[in-house]
């Protein structure tokens, strides 16, 4: 069975069009990384590329602790005095918190801009800010804990784009499997032999699932070594959801961490990626050429964002909302999973679970129903 499965892996790598579209996504991965963290927002302030990383380092370690209205005041004042102050690249880790906390009937920065005129300092008790409460942030047994944030939602951000970037990739390796044969007419010889309607189909299955998994596991071992090394370790992971300033979903109701948020990320990733390889063998079972499958696979994985726009509530939209297309960036992965009128049951780990489960039923029927459909197989 080892050699089976061995030799369909082999028989993918050697097709051309694999060699071609693996070549295209190195350079797609590395296009994504690289603006992602080398040409992130963050990592380009300042008169040099890396300054912004360097100051928002400093500010991360000033920063860093229990989430309180003290420790919120404290960090915004440290950062109107190194505006008004100091000629250093953009703060964006205390600009975005400003964002929040600062009322929005007053210009702070005007109100500074014409004090710094004057040669005179706007003081941080001159200024009135938000409390926690008021802005609505979710409230648990122990504070909140504030810390580097800016970097992980980068971090999301690329995992986002690698999502899609993998998808494709899955979808063009399965789209080999079967119809690559047909199209070369090799079904007839293939299915006469002793195990070439169980046990070839099987080793199919497992081979392009493997060999998904490996370039799944490649990708994110790349990006994860871009993160360390563009956030200089992996500072911030234990840091609550609720303080990521960039994706505002203050109100979330789990206490969940950087790092906790990031695995369920990428373990509903890989459950997604193991149901696109379902789809995929199956239209592949079911077409004459490797093109067709792709196209049809392709159209079939974009379809329920589409149909999205049509079904705007009710059980169909929320149906829509348990495949992998409508719930692969992390602003819809938190804030749709944590949605009672976005999703079947009423909380986030329920709704989690619930979703990789559909996606693992998914994958498993639809290589049942390819297996019984190549042991019935009609040679033509």
């Amino acid at each position: 069975m080892m050699n089976l499965i061995k030799c369909e892996m082999d028989k993918i790598i050697q097709r051309k069009s694999f060699v071609g579209g693996l070549i295209v996504s190195l350079i797609v991965l590395a296009g994504i990384i690289f603006i992602g963290f080398y040409y992130s927002q963050l990592n380009i302030s300042g008169e040099e590329v890396g300054e912004g990383t360097e100051l928002y380092h400093e500010v991360v370690k000033e920063s860093t602790g229990d989430f309180t209205d003290q420790q919120v005041k404290s960090i915004l004042a440290n950062y109107i005095d190194r505006y008004q102050s100091e000629n250093k690249p953009f703060d964006l880790y205390s600009w975005q918190i400003g964002e929040v906390f600062f009322l929005n009937d007053k210009d702070i920065y005007l109100q500074m801009n014409e004090a710094m005129a004057k040669d005179e300092q706007v003081i941080m008790d001159e200024i009135e800010l938000k409390t926690i409460n008021e802005i609505g942030f979710s409230e648990f047994d122990k504070p909140l804990k504030i810390g580097s944030y800016v970097t992980w939602y980068d971090l999301y951000q690329v995992t986002n784009q690698l999502f899609l970037l993998i998808s494709v990739i899955t979808i063009l390796i399965c789209s080999l499997v079967f119809s690559g044969d047909t199209s070369r007419n090799m079904n007839q010889l293939l299915l006469s032999t002793k195990f070439g309607r169980s046990k070839l189909t099987i080793s199919k299955i497992v081979a392009s699932t493997l060999l998904s998994s490996v370039v799944f596991l490649f990708i994110h071992i790349i990006s994860l070594v871009s993160f360390y090394v563009y956030n200089s370790g992996f500072e911030g992971w234990d840091s609550s959801i609720q303080t990521n300033f960039s994706l505002k979903l203050f109100s979330f109701p789990v206490e969940l961490n950087h790092f906790q948020v990031f695995l369920s990320f990428i373990a509903l990733h890989f459950i997604s990626m193991l149901s696109i390889i379902g789809i995929t063998l199956y239209v592949s079972s079911l077409t004459r050429s490797p093109f067709s499958s792709l196209i049809i696979s392709i159209g079939l994985f974009l379809l329920p964002k589409a149909l999205t726009e049509f079904f705007k509530r009710g059980v169909v939209y929320k149906s829509l909302n348990l495949l992998p297309v409508n719930n692969y960036s992390i602003e819809d992965f938190l804030s749709l999973l944590s949605s009672k009128h976005d999703f079947l049951l009423n909380h986030f780990v329920q709704n989690l679970v619930f979703v990789m489960i559909v996606l693992l039923v998914i994958k498993i029927t639809l290589d049942i129903l390819v297996y019984l459909r190549m042991k019935k197989y009609q040679v033509t």
